[in-house]
């Protein structure tokens, strides 16, 4: 039997990992929280896992939460923290303290074959500070190069998974015009520029135990389907029976409406470099050793109360609007 041990485990992305591996025999399945009394960490204990109190402030209680595992999964958290402060450089600095207390934690546990992290683009860096706010993605930039430079020994066994944009982000859902009487989604994009999308929920755990399968330093972009703008629009109108048209807009338009320039700036990198861009030797599903089969964004969003979707996303974009840099 292995044990894998899932940091954020009740985060979308841990989620879907521990349903990933929960059924599998010859795997136990160990959850980090730092609540066990939760009802997430509650419904997987009921599932079979074991649920381990554990803090990523605690470098400590991270050594013993690792005790005798041979995977570890690690998604480290910036929304939480910027909801606490209010503030992208509080949150970021929290953050990366965070994914470093993991890395070194991980690098002294003798059993370790595979640490797997949830990385993304280093958009300020890659772009030699042309998009300097997209905090949440250079934050895990950050780690992944702490990882690389500082923990040598750890760098050897880890993999990297470049979750695809979230299905449920909200710049992918459109606002109603009734100036032209239908859906009209507004983008800083050109309609050509292709997007990973993925649904992180159900899908994150499936690419994850395919990396089990790939050796130690893969760098995999994990997607359901990479579609571009235009496509995005098709298959929203198709899904959901509405009507819907594309314009293209200035980010500053879009900032003045109410977007962050965390996330325009984010949107704006991919624009220009590509959505993992500065990360070196990326991998797509198609070249996985062992196939993954998930829900196609279509496919996702057909099985959705595609309103009830958009509200979440309105209010989920309202969060993330800080009070400081």
């Amino acid at each position: 039997m292995k044990t894998i041990t899932i940091v954020g485990a009740t985060g979308n992305q841990g989620l879907s990992v521990a349903h990933a591996f929960l059924p599998l025999p010859d795997w136990h399945v160990r959850c980090i929280t730092r609540n066990p009394s939760s009802e997430k960490a509650e419904k997987l204990a009921s599932l079979g896992a074991r649920i381990v109190k554990a803090d990523l402030a605690d470098i400590g209680s991270l050594h013993s939460a690792f005790v005798d595992s041979n995977v570890v999964f690690v998604n480290t958290d910036f929304w939480g923290p910027f909801r606490t402060t209010g503030k992208y450089d509080a949150a970021y600095e929290q953050e990366v303290q965070h994914g470093r207390n993991a890395a070194m934690a991980a690098s002294t546990v003798p059993t370790l074959e595979l640490f797997i992290y949830s990385t993304l683009a280093p958009m300020k860096k890659h772009s030699r500070g042309k998009y300097p706010h997209s905090y949440h993605c250079d934050a895990k930039a950050n780690i992944m190069e702490y990882i690389e430079t500082q923990t040598p020994e750890l760098a050897k066994k880890t993999s990297y998974i470049i979750v695809g944009a979230y299905a449920t982000n909200p710049l992918f859902m459109p606002r109603w015009d009734p100036s032209i009487q239908k859906y009209r989604f507004m983008v800083p994009l050109k309609k050509d520029r292709k997007m990973p999308i993925i649904a992180a929920r159900e899908s994150t755990g499936a690419f994850v135990k395919a990396l089990i399968d790939e050796p130690s330093r893969t760098r995999l972009l994990a997607y359901d389907s990479d579609l571009t703008i235009g496509n995005i629009v098709e298959v929203w109108s198709r899904a959901t029976g509405a009507e819907a048209d594309l314009i293209e807009v200035e980010a500053q338009k879009m900032h003045e409406l109410g977007i962050p320039w965390e996330v325009l700036d984010a949107f704006l990198f991919i624009g220009e470099f590509g959505y993992a861009g500065g990360i070196e030797g990326v991998i797509h599903p198609s070249q996985l050793k062992t196939p993954v089969q998930t829900e196609s964004f279509e496919e996702w969003l057909k099985k959705r109360n595609w309103e009830e979707v958009m509200q979440r996303g309105s209010e989920e974009l309202n969060s993330v609007a800080g009070t400081a840099h």
